[in-house]
């Protein structure tokens, strides 16, 4: 019987570093995951033909990963007999598996019918510290002439994109919470930064057989830093929004940190 475990978090939230503690830990995320690239030295621990999946998905939704607007996506026969080849050949060759892709949070339900029982880790990071590495990454890359000129210029020409992104992917993360809060566990970048024991927990809440791999053997403090800080927004209409969907995901990472507590006296 195999298990399944989805990395779920919006770009730049420290995903591609907790996948990498989760890989050491023995979840198998791909066949063939991404290059690192500079924006990312240590590797993005996504798998090729996930991505390449996800993106075709937004395709058929006149969609890019560059999503700034709530997004229910219409799936086709084709993309749905795709998806179960996929599960029926990681089902056959592993008894744990994954994936981390960003564009995920966005197909959750999706993933969700045809694997009933997968459970789903949502990493959140507050919206300055993402939006501000985004717009780095962004910089930095049409600076030294890599990817489209295109894109990279849109996080300039709508200054308010990136933090439109941040509150599509996490307010989809939310309704899915909220949905399956059984199969949800939700931690912040800083919780497992600053030490959080995410692999102890996993297998006491879902009894996984991760290995124990200490945070401190994959985090770089470097990449990962940078706490809240102020947040500009030309659009102030949308503060409200991002303010509300800030402190859900806090009290979902403060529900996590709660059941920890009670797990560790129980073993105690």
């Amino acid at each position: 019987m195999s298990e399944q475990l989805i990395i779920a978090g919006f770009h730049r939230s420290g995903t591609s570093a907790t996948a990498q503690l989760l890989q050491r830990a023995g979840l198998f995320l791909g066949y063939e995951l991404l290059d690192a690239l500079p924006s990312n030295p240590y590797g993005h621990f996504e798998d090729r033909e996930m991505v390449t999946f996800h993106s075709q998905l937004l395709a058929d939704n006149e969609q890019t990963w560059m999503v700034g607007e709530p997004l229910l996506p219409v799936i086709g026969p084709r993309r749905w007999q795709r998806m179960r080849a996929m599960i029926e050949r990681r089902n056959s060759e592993h008894g744990l598996w994954g994936f981390k892709d960003p564009r995920a949070c966005l197909f959750l339900p999706a993933w969700k019918y045809l694997l009933p029982d997968a459970r789903v880790l949502i990493v959140y990071r507050h919206f300055s510290a993402s939006t501000r590495s985004l717009g780095r990454r962004h910089s930095g890359d049409l600076f030294e002439g890599r990817g489209s000129e295109l894109v990279h210029r849109r996080f300039w020409a709508e200054p308010d994109l990136a933090l439109k992104m941040w509150l599509v992917h996490n307010e989809a993360l939310l309704a899915f919470a909220r949905a399956y809060p059984e199969d949800v566990l939700t931690v912040s970048v800083d919780m497992i930064r600053d030490g959080f024991p995410l692999a102890w927990m996993l297998n006491t809440r879902w009894r996984l057989g991760l290995a124990d791999v200490p945070t401190a053997e994959v985090f770089d403090p470097s990449v990962t830093a940078g706490r809240s800080a102020r947040q500009a927004v030309s659009d102030r209409r949308l503060i409200g929004r991002v303010e509300a969907t800030w402190r859900a995901l806090e009290a979902l990472g403060h529900r996590t940190e709660r059941i920890l507590e009670k797990e560790v006296s129980l073993a105690g």
